[in-house]
């Protein structure tokens, strides 16, 4: 009988306690994660002056292989992609945007230069040293490629962002980097 009655004194204990902290998580899980606006880019407390921003236009995963003509920017800094991110560093050769998107989402920063036999097309070769040797010396979450469509000499790409130039501007580059490294919607560790 002693049982019994010691019975409804846990189950009123730990009924409301369960509920309670229950709760609790829910509501401030759903707090954290109802603040963020998916279309844009995750805000920074002091944005590098002369970056565009740009809507993000989705980040579902399309078949490797499959063209994407419905990015918003040049180059594009969201929407569908491969699903394999490439292998950070410095590449020689031109990447697929689709491959190279999957970067962004991951927090990468793409340099992309306009290649040029002529210095007044593209970028100068001592630039292109300058640019790699930026990459080369921290290449985490870092890629860089000639990108011929770029209708300007150099420029940054990360997460719903770019920042354009033709005149080389190391300063500027290392703050964008900076600030916008790590910034997209899939935190990962590469």
């Amino acid at each position: 009988m002693d049982i019994i009655r010691r019975i409804p004194v846990l189950v009123w204990f730990l009924i409301p306690t369960v509920l309670i902290v229950g709760v609790g998580v829910w509501f401030f899980s759903k707090g954290a994660a109802g603040n963020v606006d998916e279309t844009k880019p995750l805000a920074v407390s002091k944005p590098v002056a002369g970056v565009a921003e740009f809507k993000i236009v989705g980040r579902n995963h399309v078949p490797v292989g499959t063209v994407v003509k419905t990015y918003n920017s040049n180059p594009p800094t969201s929407g569908p992609h491969w699903p394999s991110p490439a292998k950070n560093g410095i590449y020689d050769s031109q990447i697929p945007d689709e491959q190279l998107v999957h970067n962004l989402e991951h927090g990468y920063i793409w340099v992309s230069y306009r290649p040029s036999a002529t210095e007044s097309a593209g970028i100068s070769d001592d630039d292109k040293k300058k640019l790699g040797a930026i990459v080369a010396g921290d290449n985490w979450k870092m890629i860089m490629t000639p990108r011929p469509q770029d209708d300007s000499k150099i420029i940054l790409a990360a997460w719903g962002r770019l920042l354009k130039m033709n005149d080389l501007d190391i300063d500027k580059i290392k703050e964008f980097i900076k600030v916008y490294r790590n910034r997209g919607p899939e935190n990962t560790p590469d």
